[in-house]
């Protein structure tokens, strides 16, 4: 059979082309930043950032604890994390025992802790709460760009990577829209061929298909340099894909091809219902990997010497503060967040507590540091752009997890 292929079924067909795609459609690019950006260069920042989001709405209670509370206990008398089963903190919070390894890195102050951190915006859908997330935003109003696409359009030139902003998925996450993104769902797939390999001709064809100006010419060339660049470089082969994805990332940072920004996701934080206890059930086994992905993550680049990038760990809300009658909590507000690497204050936790409110019905976690705070601080420290570049609007107030 004789292989014509056209621009869109290049573009549906191969994993590199996934980023691209969403460039075009819904998922990440103003494609009119594309023509300024080349396959070399060099981070402009200050720092490299890793941003982990956890999908469906991460429990704060179970993950950072606040076991001196008698009311907590009370709120959940079959889920709560037993006070002698907690890794301490600093007295009054402590993390959930399935994390020793993250735990260890707190205590060698590479890891920081912001606890009842919120959007003022309150939403509980998933869809849209994560979005606002992502926008970095309390309405979606007006606004067409991620927050993170803010920071690097801030400081884009025409020397930028293409690698410099991607997401460890076939899809470009809405953090990144606005800014020429690719999507990396792995090193080994990312190609024309797939895992089968690239197709042969293929290049050249697609090549001068893509010789012209227009914004989908000028795709097609940034995805055939990134097959280019990725061609001699090797992935993990890990069956397990969020493994696999932290490790590609590594390798990435490692070899130096201009990533400032990385994305990755991991999901099943919809904890509804038989969450279990401190020693079985579901959120222990979310934690446990969750404890094996970042550490692991985090002893890679010390293996290789990579010190200047830093994770922050998010989620779209919270949990609400006492347990539904199926052994699980509902969507709720006040969420922690993990800040872990070169950048980090570590050894501490940020953040207030307050006694839990009334807000939608039921008593939720009281957020009180707004997010864009966080986000402000890894944007200056580690992007080097100011927050109110970021966040107009927003009267910022350092919260000192990272300088």
């Amino acid at each position: 059979m004789t292989l014509t292929p056209t621009r869109r079924t290049f573009l549906k067909g191969s994993a590199v082309a996934a980023g691209a795609a969403a460039a075009v459609g819904t998922g990440g690019v103003t494609l009119s930043t594309l023509t300024n950006a080349t396959p070399a260069g060099a981070a402009t920042g200050t720092g490299r950032l890793v941003v982990v989001f956890l999908r469906g709405g991460q429990d704060h209670l179970s993950t950072v604890v606040p076991y001196t509370r008698p009311s907590y206990y009370a709120a959940r008398p079959t889920i709560a994390i037993p006070a002698n089963a907690v890794l301490d903190l600093d007295g009054e919070w402590g993390l959930h025992p399935a994390v020793p390894r993250l735990h260890s890195l707190y205590q060698a102050g590479r890891l920081g802790v912001v606890a009842c951190v919120g959007n003022p915006a309150h939403d509980e859908s998933h869809f849209g709460a994560q979005d606002l997330w992502e926008y970095g935003a309390t309405s979606l109003t007006g606004v067409s760009q991620g927050w993170i696409a803010r920071c690097l359009n801030a400081t884009a030139s025409p020397s930028d990577s293409v690698f410099r902003a991607i997401t460890a998925a076939d899809r470009v996450d809405l953090s990144l829209r606005g800014y020429s993104a690719l999507g990396v769902g792995s090193i080994a797939s990312f190609g024309l061929g797939g895992v089968s390999g690239r197709t042969t001709g293929l290049e050249p064809l697609l090549s001068h298909e893509y010789g012209g100006v227009a914004p989908v010419e000028v795709t097609g060339r940034r995805a055939l340099d990134a097959i280019d660049e990725l061609g001699a470089v090797t992935g993990s082969n890990a069956n397990d894909p969020v493994k696999r994805a932290f490790a590609d990332l590594a390798t990435l940072f490692d070899r130096d091809l201009g990533v400032e920004v990385a994305t990755i996701n991991t999901y099943g934080w919809d904890t509804h219902a038989n969450m279990g206890t401190a020693t079985t059930g579901s959120m222990r086994d979310l934690l446990a990997g969750l404890d094996s992905y970042l550490a692991d993550f985090q002893a890679d680049l010390d293996a290789r010497g990579v010190a200047d990038v830093t994770t922050v760990v998010m989620t779209e809300f919270g949990r609400r503060y006492d347990q539904n009658g199926t052994g699980g909590l509902d969507h709720g507000n006040g969420m922690a967040m993990l800040v872990m690497g070169a950048r980090v204050n570590g050894g501490h936790v940020y953040g207030t507590w307050e006694e839990p409110v009334v807000e939608h019905g039921a008593r939720d976690v009281a957020a009180t540091t707004d997010f864009r705070d966080v986000l402000g601080g890894l944007s200056a420290a580690v992007l080097g752009v100011s927050p109110t570049t970021i966040f107009p609007g927003h009267s910022y107030t350092p919260v000192g997890v990272v300088s």
